[in-house]
């Protein structure tokens, strides 16, 4: 058998090179493969004891964790070599065709206190091994209800979470009561309910079912096999669902039917190139690379572990092998990365989201501001120390200007006296100081004319209290000191 296997594998060599555009350095890396390491590899690989064109066999493990092949007829087991023991006698293949064929599309394997099951999936048909053969032990129909989900053995009962039935995807819990014969729901009290999914990877440990991922969409739409990524837990003893976060992007998920298989609290994902290690306990995953190594395995069917070898079923051009690897040896010969399984936690806390809302109200509230100087300062003949300014145009004014258009920026109007003061503290003839006064204030409304197209901004008129007084007036309610916008925004 061994040499048959060598065999195999040389045929196989040659066909991978023929069959594909290797470069040197590929070249190399399988030569190392096949040649430098044929402990590992060379007579780690067997030819399946089925015709290559049968697809209706189911890929187990026997209560020893030993391979088998299980068959209408019979089963093949493997030890150190193929072995076949055929059924007593044809019950069991005319039970199985009147449900489905016999294949993983249909049917999958648990072991339940040392005895073999094989499950219709979805829930449904049950059937168990007794003595040389297979029998029914249900009452319960096909009807497909969970198909995909989670499958696992708690308290010596099959559980199924999730999968996907009649239009829609599952978010509960069933179990098979072996003495009622019937599926049954487990329910649960939980305010969490995440939603419902098939495929998802899954483990089973400290009476908890931890979920990763898992796929849903639309029945019947282009999204209908969209990926989740989140994680959760189901207290089995609680009887309650947990949400534990979100995925890592590092963790590249590959989804299939199938149990992951399992070594103490790692499960194992492999695709051609990646072995990941996932660890619910410490919510880690260990990717471990190596360019093809895993070349050619065929995710139709489970992989198993034995007492740290891996086996798994490849089909290459067609031909399909049993194949082991010893975990072992995967840190010597794999690139490998340790990363939280969980991303980085961005939810919001309390606190942040009131700092966040004070932002948004001041940046609110300053946008307000904004456009409120805007309108304060539209239309306003604004003045400084040396300037006057209309719709954002300056002008230059006296110092004599300036101490007159701010008087009348804060009262109604000035007398003429008080414009003498102004003007100068020294006493001058009446005439003199009536001239003086007119030039200032013909200057300024000339200033005041080029900005504003206003001839008349300040006008003489007579105090209404006393005619004898001249006063001159301007409407201050538009003249305003010029004021910075942090000024404005404080100060109003």
């Amino acid at each position: 058998m061994k040499q048959k296997a060598q065999s195999a594998q040389i045929k196989f060599l040659i066909k991978l090179i023929q069959s594909s555009k290797f470069s040197i350095l590929e070249y190399v890396r399988v030569f190392f493969l096949f040649i430098i390491i044929p402990v590992n590899v060379l007579f780690s690989q067997l030819r399946l004891p089925v015709n290559d064109s049968i697809q209706n066999f189911l890929f187990a493990k026997s209560s020893s964790n030993d391979p088998l092949l299980i068959t209408e007829n019979g089963i093949f087991e493997y030890k150190s070599d193929w072995s076949y023991l055929p059924f007593n006698d044809n019950s069991f293949k005319k039970e199985i065709t009147e449900i489905d064929e016999l294949n993983h599309a249909n049917f999958f394997t648990k072991l339940i206190k040392n005895e073999l099951h094989i499950i219709s999936n979805g829930a449904g048909p049950v059937f168990k091994s007794d003595q040389n053969s297979f029998i029914r032990i249900d009452n319960s129909t096909t009807h497909k209800n969970q198909f995909g989900g989670a499958r696992f053995v708690y308290n010596d009962k099959i559980h199924i979470y999730g999968g996907y039935g009649f239009w829609s995807f599952k978010n509960f819990i069933t179990f098979f009561d072996e003495n009622i014969k019937q599926w049954d729901i487990l329910y649960h009290n939980s305010e969490y309910l995440p939603p419902g999914r098939w495929k998802p990877i899954h483990n089973l440990f400290d009476d908890k079912l931890y979920i990763l991922g898992g796929r849903s969409g639309s029945a019947g739409t282009i999204n209908q096999d969209e990926s989740y990524s989140d994680i959760f837990h189901f207290d089995l003893l609680n009887k309650e669902f947990v949400n534990l976060g979100t995925i890592s992007s590092k963790l590249k998920t590959k989804y299939s039917l199938f149990s992951l298989p399992k070594l103490d609290d790692n499960i194992f994902l492999i695709d051609n190139d990646n072995l990941t290690i996932i660890n619910f306990n410490s919510l880690t995953a260990t990717n471990y690379f190596q360019k093809n190594f895993f070349l050619g395995i065929d995710n139709k069917f489970p992989t198993f572990i034995k007492e740290q070898k891996l086996f798994y079923i490849s089909n290459v051009n067609g031909t399909k092998f049993l194949n082991f690897f010893d975990l072992k040896s995967i840190d010597n010969n794999f690139e490998n990365e340790t990363f939280p399984l969980l991303a980085e936690n961005n939810q919001i806390s309390v606190q942040q989201y009131i700092a966040l809302g004070v932002l948004i109200f001041l940046a609110f509230w300053v946008i307000l501001k904004i456009f409120s100087f805007k309108d304060y300062i539209k239309g306003l003949i604004l003045y400084d120390d040396s300037n006057i300014y209309y719709n954002n145009r300056p002008i230059p004014i006296t110092a004599n200007e300036q101490e007159l258009i701010s008087y009348l920026s804060e009262n109604i109007f000035i007398t003429a006296p008080q414009i003498n003061k102004i003007i100068s503290d020294q006493k001058f003839a009446k005439s003199h100081f009536t001239s003086l006064r007119g030039k200032l204030v013909k200057s300024l409304n000339q200033k005041l004319y080029v900005l504003t197209n206003n001839k008349n901004c300040i006008i003489e008129t007579k105090d209404p209290n006393d005619n004898r007084i001249k006063i001159y007036k301007a409407d201050s309610s538009i003249i305003k000191k010029k004021i910075g916008f942090l000024t404005f925004l404080f100060k109003n």
